[in-house]
C-alpha cells in the first residue's frame, strides 16, 4: 500500500476488548515495537478502533501514516486531528512504515512478493490474490 502512491492510513490495533473500564485515552505509537504477542502489547476496544478509522477517513492529518493504536487510563480524546498530526508520515514510496524495525529487506522477501511489489511500482495490478 505504501509503495502504491495511493492515499492511506495504516492502523495496527492492540489486543481487542481487553480494556479496563477507565481506559479511554488513545495512544498512537510508531516503531512497531509491540512484539510480545499478547495483551501486554496494549489493548483497545473495538468501538475505539472503529472511531479512529472513521476519523482517519476525513482527516488530512492521517494521510500516509502508519501507527499502533492502544488505549490507556484516561479520558477519551476530543481532537483526532491533533492525534494524527503528532505522527510522522511514512517516507514517500517506502515499503515500511516510518521508524519500523528493519526486519526483512526487500531482497530477502519471497520472489512472489518482490514480483507483486515490482508490479505496484510499475503502475500495474499485482498478481497476489
Amino acid at each position: 500500500m505504501r509503495a502504491s502512491g495511493f492515499e492511506y492510513t495504516i492502523v495496527r490495533p492492540g489486543w481487542f476488548d481487553y480494556n479496563r473500564p477507565d481506559e479511554h485515552k488513545l495512544v498512537l505509537l510508531q516503531r512497531d515495537t509491540h512484539q510480545a504477542g499478547n495483551s501486554s502489547d496494549g489493548v483497545i476496544a473495538r468501538r475505539q478502533i472503529a472511531e479512529v478509522l472513521v476519523h482517519s477517513l476525513t482527516s488530512r492529518h492521517a494521510l500516509r501514516k502508519t501507527f499502533e493504536l492502544v488505549a490507556t487510563k484516561g479520558p477519551a480524546p476530543e481532537d483526532f486531528d491533533g492525534l494524527f498530526a503528532s505522527l510522522d508520515p511514512d517516507p514517500q514510496g517506502a515499503v515500511d512504515g516510518v521508524r519500523d524495525m528493519a526486519n526483512m529487506p526487500v531482497a530477502d522477501e519471497p520472489q512472489r512478493v518482490r514480483d507483486d511489489l515490482g508490479a505496484v511500482l510499475a503502475g500495474k495490478p499485482g498478481t497476489a490474490t
